[in-house]
């Protein structure tokens, strides 16, 4: 029983928190929201706020993207998560990692600032971290293969 406890905890914190990014990007756009005053704050005379805006509703959809990519490898683990299916999830996310960490490395370009920064390292590092759990995963599927296969 205790073993498909802590699963089942991190399958509930990620809708929690894909429900929160979802929540984040859609009172983006709600007037009266409290996001005015957060973006006209944020930006400056020199900054764009539409530009941000869709900066954050494309980091939101690729967040999104990531997180739904693992809530299906997480139906995987109670049954055999060693399958091809994982294996491509894992690299989709990992690609999707990367390019939004060039996104927000490309912001850091144009607009500076410490928090951007970060998160632009962190991206590139999640993503090639799924890369390389990508390839686990597909040498322990051909294992599994070739077991499966063995009398």
């Amino acid at each position: 029983m205790k073993t498909k406890l802590l699963p089942r905890i991190t399958e509930v914190m990620l809708y929690l928190l894909a429900a929160f990014v979802l929540f984040c990007a859609v009172t983006l756009y709600i007037p009266g929201s409290g996001w005015d005053q957060i973006i006209s704050q944020y930006c400056e005379a020199d900054a764009n706020p539409v530009a941000l805006r869709v900066f954050l509703t494309v980091a939101a959809a690729f967040a999104l993207w990531i997180l739904f990519e693992l809530l299906l490898v997480m139906r995987t683990v109670f049954s055999d998560p060693f399958v091809e299916r994982n294996v491509r999830a894992f690299v989709r996310m990992g690609i999707a990692a990367e390019v939004a960490g060039a996104m927000f490395a490309v912001r850091c370009i144009a607009y500076f600032t410490p928090m951007t920064a970060v998160c632009a390292i962190v991206m590139l590092l999640t993503g090639l971290f799924a890369l390389v759990l990508a390839g686990v995963f597909r040498r322990a599927v051909a294992f599994k293969r070739e077991n499966d296969l063995t009398i």
